[in-house]
């Protein structure tokens, strides 16, 4: 992500977007993308790298193998998250695998972006702290916040077939949400009614944007001067 650190000064600002899991990381992206927000999600790109025949799809199926696949030949992700969740070395082995390609998604989009003109990318990465190396290119962080207890009750009523103690386990393996909280430049609290955090959301957007001068307003600027740098020279 070096290449691309221009994007956080005057043309484009790369924010990134986190927080713990069930906390409601994807009801704040929607409500960003109500407000002119672009956001990228690295769980959609997880996806898409391990469809079929892309280059990640084929590096966890030299890892792990066959068995760990579908009769459709789709990859199993519960079936995968299994064997990854609780064994250090496979969850390290399928982060090998796949996080380089989510990567190349990621990048690919915001180029994208900046050569559109786009003011304002978030980039939703549910393990920033915890596995993330683009932090340090990021204008500010936004952390959405809930209790680790609606976390878990949240867990269970998305995943019926979560126990309470497999819930927590999910919860429990992720960076403590309060520490997140302390982390972040941004908070987004969700502990209360969603229209209290589409409240909170609409208030952050307009300071998310504060200094970021348009790619419009540049190149008026820029022909401005070169007008004028002519009407100069032919005068002198």
């Amino acid at each position: 992500f070096q290449h691309y650190y221009i994007t956080n000064n005057l043309r484009m600002r790369l924010v990134g977007l986190t927080g713990g899991i069930a906390s409601g990381k994807t009801s704040v992206a929607s409500v960003l993308k109500e407000h002119g927000v672009a956001v990228l999600s690295c769980d959609a790109a997880a996806k898409q790298v391990v469809e079929q025949g892309c280059p990640g799809y084929k590096k966890v199926i030299a890892r792990f193998g066959e068995a760990i696949l579908l009769p459709s030949g789709e990859i199993d992700r519960v079936k995968l998250g299994d064997l990854v969740f609780n064994d250090a070395e496979n969850r390290d082995a399928l982060n090998k695998c796949i996080h380089p390609e989510i990567a190349k998604v990621i990048r690919r989009h915001i180029i994208w972006h900046f050569i559109k003109g786009t003011t304002i990318v978030a980039v939703d990465i549910p393990l920033l702290y915890e596995s993330c190396n683009i932090n340090p290119f990021l204008h500010s962080i936004i952390v959405v916040y809930c209790t680790a207890e609606q976390q878990k009750v949240r867990l269970m009523d998305r995943n019926d077939h979560f126990t309470e103690e497999e819930a927590q386990a999910r919860v429990d393996s992720q960076l403590c949400i309060e520490e997140k909280r302390k982390r972040g430049d941004h908070v987004i609290d969700n502990t209360g009614l969603f229209s209290e955090t589409e409240r909170q959301v609409a208030a952050l957007v307009p300071h998310l944007k504060d200094g970021i001068v348009p790619i419009q307003k540049i190149i008026l600027l820029g022909l401005f001067a070169l007008f004028v740098f002519i009407v100069w020279s032919k005068m002198f």
